[in-house]
């Protein structure tokens, strides 16, 4: 399935704004659906290319007016952060607005909806093994992100079931590349590597994968997923200080050499929130979610959107060389 208008959520964020691109690049007029207030920045090269409306996730009739001009959406916007001042916002993002663009499809007749959960909804390991669609979700601490991501994508799952909504559902890995302006949770630590800002590595691993890959997953999973069906988009699986010292080795910086103790982690994280939480009212360097999947490992099994989808994503190294380079010239 192609269809004639795309509708894309959360068209300005990172994934967003290179799947809104390659939309163009197709040679469609595709419909961002923008929350109001947010930055266009990461849109500036496609003005005049597409069409904006501005709305709300929770704002149910933006969302109507939205899903009544899209054969097809795909559903980008969330909340991907490891804090917020008023954590309400996660549940209001993640978990209701979810129910709101399902409840807009059904009432519009969208012929197809593509989720784009994450792959925290499946979990973490305490060994370097692979997970897949089927693992579950078992992260124990408090953890926002996760537990409202996991939440939202269950919800479109009993949309599916119960009510006949026709969703597929994806889930990236850590997506790396250029033009990451908020930055995300995987592009801050990379800019700051290529900085020479990380003297340490932290134990553990995860999945990570080149964003342009994810953009390539989207457009096969609106093409050839199955309804209902849950695809995960995985690229490589390194630990972290594999993979810190591979964005080393590309910005030219020393490598990091010694391994934080996860106790000390723990004690910063603690610190960071609460000076935020009543003081600074920034996102900490580091959180006690960040600091709880120390040592565990994210690694992702692709084999189903490869044998289903035929997906298979190519290697990072390249993501990350133009990940750093951006950095570099929009610093």
């Amino acid at each position: 399935m192609t269809a004639r208008t795309i509708g894309i959520t959360g068209a300005n964020g990172f994934i967003g704004a290179h799947l809104l691109r390659s939309a163009v690049h197709r040679g469609l007029r595709p419909i961002a659906f923008l929350k109001k207030g947010t930055s266009l920045a990461p849109l500036a090269d496609l003005e005049g290319k597409y069409d904006a409306m501005g709305g709300d996730l929770l704002d149910r009739s933006s969302l109507g007016a939205f899903a009544s001009r899209c054969q097809a959406i795909f559903h980008l916007a969330g909340l991907n952060r490891y804090w917020v001042e008023n954590r309400r916002e996660f549940h209001d993002v993640n978990v209701l607005g979810v129910r709101n663009i399902a409840e807009a499809c059904l009432e519009h007749r969208v012929e197809k909806l593509v989720h784009t959960s994450s792959c925290i909804t499946l979990g973490a390991s305490e060994t370097p093994t692979l997970r897949d669609e089927e693992s579950p979700y078992n992260l124990a601490f408090r953890f926002p992100y996760g537990e409202t991501k996991k939440a939202g994508e269950d919800d479109i799952k009993r949309y599916v079931r119960e009510k006949g909504l026709p969703a597929v559902i994806v889930n990236p890995t850590s997506a790396i590349g250029e033009q990451d302006f908020a930055p995300t949770p995987i592009g801050k630590p990379i800019s700051d590597i290529a900085r020479g800002m990380w003297p340490v590595y932290v134990a553990g691993g995860a999945c990570f994968i080149d964003v342009h890959d994810v953009v390539r997953g989207l457009w096969i999973a609106l093409d050839r997923g199955r309804i209902g069906r849950q695809y995960l988009l995985a690229g490589e699986n390194l630990t972290n200080q594999q993979f810190m010292t591979r964005v080393a080795e590309l910005a030219g910086v020393s490598r990091p050499r010694f391994k934080a103790p996860r106790p000390l982690l723990s004690l910063l994280a603690a610190v960071g929130e609460w000076s935020a939480d009543h003081l600074t009212k920034k996102h900490p360097l580091l959180t006690s979610g960040m600091s709880a999947l120390v040592g565990k490992y994210l690694f992702f099994d692709g084999r189903r959107a490869d044998a289903e989808l035929g997906f298979k994503a190519g290697p990072v190294a390249p993501a990350i060389e133009r990940c750093i380079r951006w950095f570099r010239e929009a610093r």
